[in-house]
């Protein structure tokens, strides 16, 4: 579970917006675990955004800024936990069965609810989860995708990951102690901080970054050059053009590929901190509302 002062910080930005935060727990058996959610749920909803996070991160981490700006907008956010991923959760990540937890949690968000229209949002490997899910139709009521940072492939070592580091003490990263604290900003990398955020069966403790493999791997099976393609949805796509991990041509490729796509370069945004850049923020709340029903 993320940390409680994070949820409560959350909760209580939540209550002055008239909104409200629920935590969802559900089983997924083909991850041989159950996954840990959370229903972020405005006044009166007009749209549903699934949200999927990146490798080593959670369902709230470090998309707060953006799920808020959502908010604001009058949208529903379920964010869930990737297989895997979580100290709450109990799932595995297995690069075979991972490209289904889209559509998992997309039943689990309408399961009871009220019809409305339905988008996806992925935050790095997430967005590619998203794209590969638009791409095989295994969603086919999605009005529109978002994909922040989604990579084609990774290339991360220790240069990159310093890289990423080094953009921590910008104003832009600096501004999301609001949401999780000093210690609580800073992410994920290698060793660091893997009690917090695991990748359960991609980790090794003797090789700390030997879970790039493991997305590697998944990556390759997504095959996104291949299949981008198939996408008919509607496509945003967000890139920082400071990104070392996931550079913004893998972005104009995509943008080249999927045939009603638009594409968004933030100026001097790091892998990390395009999920909360002003520009991507405006951008996809913006974008969900240009996107209505089409039985509207």
């Amino acid at each position: 579970m993320p940390p409680r002062g994070c949820v409560r910080r959350l909760e209580r930005w939540l209550a002055a917006e008239g909104a409200r935060l629920e935590r969802v727990r559900y089983a997924r058996p083909e991850a041989r675990g159950e996954v840990d959610a959370w229903r972020v749920t405005p006044a009166e909803p007009r749209a549903r955004v699934v949200a999927a996070h990146g490798a080593g991160n959670d369902a709230l981490y470090p998309q707060i800024a953006l799920f808020k700006a959502l908010v604001r907008r009058g949208v529903e956010v379920f964010s869930f936990d990737a297989d895997g991923h979580g100290a709450a959760s109990t799932t595995v990540f297995s690069p075979e069965v991972v490209p289904s937890a889209i559509a998992a949690a997309v039943e689990e968000a309408e399961r009871g609810r009220d019809d409305l229209p339905l988008h996806l949002l992925g935050h790095s490997f997430g967005g590619s989860l998203v794209l590969h899910a638009l791409a095989a139709g295994s969603v086919p009521h999605a009005q529109s995708g978002i994909a922040i940072s989604a990579p084609v492939g990774v290339a991360l070592n220790l240069r990159v990951a310093l890289g990423e580091l080094g953009g921590f003490l910008r104003a832009a990263t600096l501004g999301q102690r609001e949401h999780y604290g000093v210690w609580g900003t800073v992410p994920a990398v290698g060793p660091l901080k893997r009690r917090a955020y695991p990748i359960r069966g991609a980790q090794d403790a003797g090789a700390p970054f030997a879970y790039v493999a493991a997305i590697r791997q998944l990556l390759a099976r997504l095959d996104l050059p291949r299949t981008a393609g198939d996408v008919a949805a509607p496509v945003l796509l967000v890139y920082g053009t400071a990104d070392r991990l996931v550079p913004p041509e893998q972005g104009r490729m995509l943008a080249d590929l999927i045939p009603n796509s638009d594409l968004l370069e933030v100026p001097g945004a790091t892998h990390w901190s395009t999920a909360f850049a002003e520009d991507a923020l405006a951008r996809a709340a913006a974008w969900i509302g240009a996107h209505p029903a089409v039985h509207a």
